[in-house]
């Protein structure tokens, strides 16, 4: 069993200097208000990793120091394997040390090791199970029910499996909506390439072309000036009378008749041949161009129009004209590879069907599991409380479907119904009616402060069994109780003793009758300096300070006895289920004070 042994306090608030050994069973922390029991439980809080602040350390101080010896249990030693921490195993037990400084900063020690926070926190479920009022206040939050019921039913690996499902299908639709934006936009794109590809495969621009449609277009500007010089060349080359084709014709006779008497002139013979063939070829090439130039005006029309809608492209592209034909092979190239993008849309259907099935699978797998434990929790919470006062209680733990909401995701075709989160498809309510003939109404609507109370500690009680843990903290839970109802809660306490390490901060005495080992919180002024202490209290001690707890400073002989009968009725109940854990060894605390003598050193506050 996970016991704590022993709470060390150094300058800590008021706590000056204090140390306190537990005992098995259930403890009691009584005293007036503002002697200094929270305090003490705020220390335990430190060692099990809550936030610490510089407010904390005691006027004066440089640090607070907080000390816990536990038990180490098979179930702790293992998370410290887990964790990485090594522990001697001579040592069957667990010091935990919290060092807080004046300026706000804190360390951890695991025996000798230091420690981050975050391990003294994933010990702290291993060691406490802590009731406080503020978790009155966090059991009227509905988010709350549905952990508890899962801690209850030991849900941890359905719940992860519905979280992984969900979360992979989840993934998966955020996968598919971006794959559709991105689908939508290539198309988008793909007809807006299509289209810029159109207007430039029209145009058809070749390399060069625009210097060549320059040239063109000035040459048919000047159409009629060039026609009159070409014909004029052809006539006198070839068309006209005295042409040069006829003068070279006449001459190339001459010079054959002569190269007939006289071999030396024959080389004058081939000269004149070829200058007659070249008349004749620049002749006609002159014709033909004259006759091109009789075509001018609608060439030029169609040049003026090519080099216009070049220029319009070359300004859309923000490129020159010559640049169209790089500007068309990229387009064509980006218009190729959207035509062969392969969609995963297609191939991710299949997979959001079957990610939509497992999520469905898990969700009501835990769901069927959650029902089953919602009966036997609400059916252990009912029996509890009709041993806390509220006989005719109904108390039911609501299972029933999620409704859709930011976060959750539709299981059901289309993403219909079933709604999930990664918590699962359920809403997970405690529902109860604590009178014959109402109805069962949630929590924070019907529960009275009384009622929180005993509904926590029916809870505890409830859940103690499935928890691991061997020491509970109630810190005030007799708020808003009292009377039969507080004997109850007494009773309560007492039973729940017997199997598990008990602290319990409380004002009345029907609770603190039934301690195994009581301690009165006090504080006292010395030196100008406030400080607390703790007094065990045994025999004739104890009932004063019932008694004090009954009538306050007006001692009375009817508070004596009411104090002096509740110690006597839990006794004799005591005696009829046997003895308490209490009795595997006395309980040795910071000092003991027996019928009002003299309190020891060891444990006031110094």
């Amino acid at each position: 069993m996970s016991v704590l042994f022993e709470l060390q306090i150094r300058d800590l608030a008021i706590i000056e200097d204090l140390s306190v050994e537990f005992g098995p069973g259930l403890n009691v922390l009584s005293g007036e208000t503002g002697a200094g029991k929270s305090i003490i439980l705020g220390a335990l809080g430190l060692i099990l990793g809550n936030r610490a602040s510089a407010g904390m350390v005691r006027t004066g101080s440089s640090a607070a120091e907080v000390q816990a010896r536990f038990d180490r249990t098979p179930s702790v030693t293992s998370a410290l394997d887990k964790l990485g921490i090594a522990y001697s195993s001579e040592d069957d037990g667990l010091l935990i040390r919290r060092v807080v400084t004046e300026a706000g900063r804190s360390r951890a020690w695991l025996g000798d090791t230091s420690v981050p926070l975050s391990s003294l926190r994933a010990l702290a479920p291993l060691l406490v199970d802590y009731a406080s009022q503020q978790e009155h206040r966090v059991l009227l939050d509905e988010a709350v029910h549905g952990r508890l019921l899962d801690d209850f039913g030991d849900l941890g690996e359905r719940l992860r499996a519905v979280g992984q499902a969900v979360g992979a299908y989840r993934s998966l639709l955020v996968r598919r909506a971006e794959l559709q934006k991105e689908n939508d936009e290539r198309e988008a794109r793909d007809d807006f390439v299509r289209f810029q590809l159109s207007e430039l495969e029209e145009l058809g621009f070749q390399e060069g072309e625009w210097e060549r449609l320059e040239v063109e277009r000035r040459l048919l500007r000047d159409a009629e000036s060039l026609l009159e010089v070409a014909q004029q060349g052809e006539q006198a080359l070839y068309g006209g009378a005295n042409a040069a084709v006829e003068q070279l014709t006449v001459g190339l006779r001459a010079a054959r008749r002569l190269a007939e008497v006289d071999p030396q002139l024959s080389p004058l013979v081939a000269e004149l041949q070829t200058a007659l063939v070249a008349a004749e070829e620049a002749g006609r090439d002159l014709g033909t161009y004259a006759r091109g130039l009789h075509q001018a005006p609608p060439r030029l029309d169609a040049v003026e129009a090519r080099l216009a809608e070049a220029r319009r492209l070359s300004r859309k592209h923000r490129c020159s004209a010559d640049e169209l034909v790089e500007i068309q092979g990229r387009l064509e190239d980006e218009a190729l590879a959207l035509s062969s993008l392969s969609s995963e849309l297609d191939g991710l259907a299949d997979q959001l069907q079957q990610a939509r099935q497992d999520a469905r699978q898990c969700a009501e797998a835990l769901r069927d599991s959650r029902k089953a434990a919602a009966l036997e929790l609400g059916g252990r919470v009912k029996n509890e409380l009709k041993s806390l006062g509220l006989p005719k209680a109904r108390f039911v733990v609501s299972v029933e479907p999620l409704e859709n909401s930011v976060g959750a995701v539709g299981l059901g075709e289309a993403g219909a119904e079933p709604f999930a989160t990664q918590g699962g498809c359920d809403r997970v309510a405690f529902l109860m009616s604590s009178n014959v003939g109402e109805d069962l109404r949630p929590l924070a609507g019907t529960a009275s402060g009384g009622e929180l109370s005993r509904i926590v500690l029916a809870l505890h009680q409830s859940l103690s069994g499935n928890s691991g843990v061997q020491v509970c903290v109630f810190d005030e839970i007799d708020a808003g109780i009292g009377g039969v109802t507080a004997e109850a809660v007494g009773r309560k306490l007492v039973a729940i003793a017997q199997v598990s390490q008990v602290l319990c901060i409380t004002h009345l005495p029907q609770l603190a009758a039934g301690a195994d080992h009581h301690f009165r919180v006090e504080k006292r002024v010395d030196g100008g300096r406030t400080r607390t202490q703790v007094v065990q209290l045994e025999a004739q001690a104890r009932v004063e300070e019932l008694v004090r707890m009954v009538a306050g400073t007006g001692r009375t002989d009817a508070a004596e006895t009411f104090a002096q009968e509740l110690l006597d009725r839990l006794a004799a109940e005591r005696s009829q289920v046997g003895p308490s854990r209490s009795a595997s060894g006395p309980a040795t605390l910071t000092r003991n004070v027996q019928d009002g003598s003299a309190p020891s050193s060891k444990g006031a506050s110094r």
